[in-house]
């Protein structure tokens, strides 16, 4: 999925990988030219199932404490159960960003 050029506001979740449906596979997004105020998360993903996101040129308006978090990381259970939540931020593999150039603060 690509996601480029929106702007979000007042929104919990810009987007989110499936965390327990029927069917669970690998999902990939493309997050770009995204201006977010008052947004708590850009995009949550399921680690365990090898989902990526990466991210560049994401605009935080707003946000002068940066509290909003760029990537959320789960491990994604089968249905019937709620994903555990195990982190968040940049790595190598899963949610592929560099925080000093991908990210602005304004």
């Amino acid at each position: 999925m690509n996601i480029s050029g929106f702007s979000v506001e007042n929104a919990g979740k810009l987007y989110r990988a499936c965390g327990n449906c029927t069917n669970s596979f690998q999902r990939h997004v493309v997050v770009s030219n995204i201006r977010a105020t008052s947004t708590k998360v850009i995009a949550g993903i399921n680690t365990n199932w090898g989902d990526t996101a990466r991210f560049s040129n994401i605009t935080i308006v707003g946000d002068s404490s940066h509290k909003t978090i760029i990537c959320d990381k789960y491990k994604g259970v089968p249905k019937g159960s709620e994903p555990s939540h195990i982190g968040s931020g940049p790595d190598s593999t899963n949610c592929l960003y560099n925080p000093d150039t991908d990210i602005h603060w304004v």
